[in-house]
């Protein structure tokens, strides 16, 4: 009687590829298919991403874990009180601070054309921090097709230029330029930017 032919042992798991759900992400993932279609550059890309990783930083520790109850003197510990900043490690700190900080200062007062005015910090928040897609966005602010790409690729070269990855500044078109406005002006008017307002409207 003939043996029965071994079946082979499994791929491990690091040669097995990702998980769909993992896949899927990434495919969605904006940034990734914008640099991908060469619709970003490299630092603009690179911007991104440390944008993305202060916001998700900051993040850190804001919701209970759900993995044990802690005693009640630790869970009052942890109730306390804690400076965001705290959550930082010393390389997200400066990166904040010297890159992240100045810029967003910038862009919060730089107003995107559109129906519904928003700013370049809020756009970039809704596509590279919470991944909404462009046409989507653009529908929110009523905006033309590909102002909201315009306004974005600005910002975060604006964010390379700052911190120094790149010297040339970005060329401002007609249609993409911006309007420079009061931060207390919430409507959008034009109005010089008031360099001493220090409201807190970002991180």
């Amino acid at each position: 009687m003939a043996r029965r032919q071994r079946s082979e042992a499994p791929a491990p798991a690091e040669e097995a590829g990702p998980t769909p759900e993992t896949a899927a992400k990434l495919r969605r993932d904006l940034v990734v298919r914008l640099a991908g279609e060469g619709r970003l550059g490299r630092e603009q890309v690179r911007a991104a991403l440390e944008v993305r990783r202060i916001w998700e930083a900051f993040g850190r520790g804001l919701f209970p874990a759900a993995r044990h109850i802690a005693p009640v003197g630790e869970r009052a510990k942890r109730a306390m009180f804690v400076d965001p900043i705290d959550r930082l490690t010393r390389a997200e700190e400066r990166a904040w601070r010297l890159r992240y900080r100045p810029w967003a200062r910038e862009m919060a007062v730089t107003v995107a054309a559109g129906a519904i005015r928003t700013t370049r910090l809020q756009l970039i928040l809704d596509v590279v921090v919470d991944n909404h897609g462009l046409r989507e966005v653009e529908g929110w602010y009523r905006m033309r097709h590909g102002a909201a790409l315009e306004h974005i690729r600005a910002a975060l070269h604006r964010y390379a230029e700052i911190a120094g990855w790149i010297d040339e500044p970005w060329r401002e078109t007609r249609k993409s330029a911006a309007i420079r406005v009061n931060p207390a002006n919430r409507m959008g008017q034009e109005g010089p930017a008031d360099p001493e307002d220090d409201e807190e409207i970002f991180l």
